[in-house]
């Protein structure tokens, strides 16, 4: 597990490394690493010194077992930067060809850190689910697009793709399913 904190973040919100290392762990519901990083009546003081926080939503006072600790998923979400929504970059990531020709267009894995770089970029411009499925959907039309027009090889590189938002301006290559012509299709002359 890597957590990675922003000392300047931590003392805008008041929080020390522990706090922060704490809430994770308790957002993760990994207990048994709670016990063996900070031993249970530090971890107990630690949670303690949280409650009456936006992040511990015991009340203070209140004597409540450590392993039913209640947090603010919201906050501790925010805090730590971790999106609840299920936005899977490497759907999108995997359907960009790695290269055409001599071409390289993106990472060949997703644990480079040319990739990780990529994520970075996708999830900071794509926030919803929805935005999401249409990234994918306009990737793979102006994809589909390009291999049938024999233009693999003017596929601009993933770089390019993410800083302009490029799949915003694919979205005229998805094909939708006509109704239109249906009837035509069905009469009898």
């Amino acid at each position: 597990m890597e957590i990675v904190l922003n000392l300047k973040s931590l003392k805008q919100k008041s929080l020390t490394p522990n706090q922060v290392v704490l809430l994770k762990l308790l957002y993760d519901k990994n207990f048994d690493d709670i016990k063996e990083i900070f031993g249970i009546k530090e971890a107990i003081a630690i949670r303690d010194s949280l409650i009456g926080s936006k992040y511990i939503l015991n009340p203070e006072g209140s004597l409540v077992k450590f392993t039913d600790t209640l947090i603010s998923n919201k906050n501790v979400e925010k805090l730590l930067g971790i999106r609840s929504d299920n936005i899977n970059f490497l759907e999108f990531y995997n359907h960009y060809p790695i290269r055409v020709g001599n071409r390289i267009l993106r990472a060949s894995g997703a644990d480079t850190q040319v990739a990780k770089k990529h994520e970075k970029k996708y999830l900071l411009k794509v926030k919803t689910l929805k935005q999401h499925q249409m990234a994918i959907r306009a990737m793979e039309a102006f994809v589909a697009f390009q291999k049938r027009s024999n233009k693999l090889q003017y596929l601009p590189n993933m770089e390019t793709v993410l800083n302009n938002s490029m799949w915003e301006n694919w979205e005229v290559f998805i094909q939708s399913e006509g109704k239109e012509e249906q009837e035509w299709n069905t009469q009898t002359i």
